[in-house]
């Protein structure tokens, strides 16, 4: 390894969060400059990558100083004289995190998550009765806590903005309700409720939950707000089949009698519909690759990749492009945007076996995001 021209290394600790970030800029001789990139978790085989490969010293020093002041606004801090890492991190609140000005407060309930399932589960799930389903929306995430005022918070318990004519469909709940769901197309699909005026219901279980969401909160709702429907039995496999046809985000399986729990849990699963394209590498922008698809004679820029990606496949990517090659990769990603961008791409492998004009914008799959109806 070429020795660095500037170099420095950042840690962050705090609660179970214990990770290393070193950058430095490497002359690479002919007055070129690479910025490199390590991270992951301290005592552990760090990911390597690369933000700028071959440019000049002015640009690497730009990204440089970009990627420092990124993580130290984000609570790294750097290794240097007596300020080193912990044996064991902090607790929360005690840590690096917790010494970065202008964090967002916490300010409301922190939202149950989605735990990710495979394709090959789905039979055992649609299968066993001791679970619901639900359409999987590709929205905004927010909770509401009706009262005076209204306070909408994100899935991190942080205070948001809702649309005003979402907190009027809720203003006739009683106050003290608090509602979970996603914002959506200018609507509010509530899919569960923690707490109805001023009695809690987040220790019941998801089914009574929601049947007291549609029973008892839907008659007060109004304006752009709906509750999402709930699939059960024989039932569940029909909705899988509606939202494949439709070529919707994914399905949602929901644990009967599990209570909400702040996190990610394995009682809440998802399950997103990946679709797989070959897209032309043409660039490393910033350790993310630049990705393109040709329609005829024309080129369409359709994003940029980075999961998925390995220590060794970036080495080899970031080798082809400096040899003047144009890569082929297969990628997965959730669907194409109406403007061709790859939704949420992961690499797979290069292909060796194709070329640069065989991946055709033709291939890409667009999705519908509409909520299928009850």
């Amino acid at each position: 390894m070429s020795k660095p021209y500037k170099a420095i290394e950042l840690f962050f600790q705090e609660g179970t969060s214990d990770k290393l970030y070193v950058a430095r800029i490497v002359d690479v001789g002919s007055a070129r400059f690479d910025v490199e990139v390590e991270w992951g978790r301290r005592g552990a085989k760090l990911n390597q990558g690369k933000k700028a490969v071959g440019v000049a010293l002015a640009e690497a020093e730009k990204t440089y100083a970009r990627l420092v002041r990124e993580k130290t606004s984000k609570g790294y801090q750097a290794i240097a004289g007596d300020v080193k890492p912990a044996a064991v991190a902090p607790p929360e609140g005690e840590g690096s995190g917790s010494k970065v000005q202008g964090k967002r407060p916490k300010v409301g309930r922190v939202a149950q998550l989605l735990t990710p399932v495979e394709a090959d589960a789905l039979e055992k799930l649609l299968a066993d009765d001791s679970l619901v389903a639900q359409q999987k929306l590709d929205g905004v995430r927010v909770l509401v806590h009706v009262g005076d005022p209204m306070l909408a918070t994100n899935r991190a318990g942080q205070a948001t903005d809702i649309a005003a004519d979402i907190l009027a469909g809720l203003g006739e709940l009683p106050h003290g309700t608090v509602v979970d769901g996603e914002v959506l197309g200018g609507k509010y699909w509530l899919f569960d409720v923690l707490a109805i005026g001023k009695e809690e219901v987040s220790k019941l279980g998801y089914v009574e939950r929601w049947e007291r969401l549609d029973g008892e909160v839907e008659p007060g709702l109004s304006g752009p707000v709906s509750v999402l429907a709930m699939s059960v039995g024989k039932d569940k496999k029909k909705l899988l089949e509606s939202l494949r046809a439709q070529k919707a985000e994914g399905i949602v399986f929901k644990r009967r009698d599990a209570p909400y729990t702040a996190g990610r849990h394995s009682t809440q699963l998802k399950h997103k519909f990946v679709k797989s394209a070959d897209v032309a590498i043409i660039a490393n922008a910033g350790n993310a690759y630049r990705m393109v698809v040709q329609d005829e004679k024309k080129q369409f820029d359709v994003g940029k990749v980075f999961a998925g990606t390995t220590n060794a496949s970036r080495k080899d990517l970031d080798a082809r492009l400096a040899r003047g090659e144009t890569p082929v990769a297969e990628v997965q990603y959730l669907y194409a945007t109406a403007d061709d961008q790859l939704y949420q791409p992961v690499f797979v492998r290069t292909r060796d076996d194709k070329e640069p004009d065989e991946c055709l914008r033709s291939q890409l799959v667009h999705t519908d995001r509409t909520v299928i109806p009850s």
